[in-house]
């Protein structure tokens, strides 16, 4: 799993999850999260293996890459809770690769 914890975009992050501050607010399968890149909603360059951050930035801008068809999607849906779970606290995140 991939699990997703807010991090503001001002913190370090740890390298270890049970270090982290943040909240966990949720997690995307292998693949989901592969069908998700194949869809171009969530940039090539992040690997599921890999832990990595996104900014308040980013998180914008793959929200509005949603596009409104595709609210609905199976794959989409969890990517909107963690999104939208990151934009009501003013998060970035960071998530980590188990």
């Amino acid at each position: 799993m991939l699990d997703f914890y807010l991090l503001p975009d001002d913190q370090n992050a740890s390298d270890y999850p049970e270090e982290a501050e943040g909240k966990r607010i949720g997690c995307l399968d292998q693949l989901t999260f592969e069908r998700l890149k194949f869809k171009k909603i969530v940039p090539e360059r992040f690997d599921y293996h890999a832990d990595f951050r996104w900014d308040r930035v980013l998180i914008q801008h793959i929200r509005e890459n949603i596009q409104k068809q595709l609210e609905d999607d199976s794959d989409v849906k969890p990517l909107l809770r963690i999104l939208d779970a990151a934009k009501s606290q003013d998060s970035g995140l960071f998530a980590y690769a188990d």
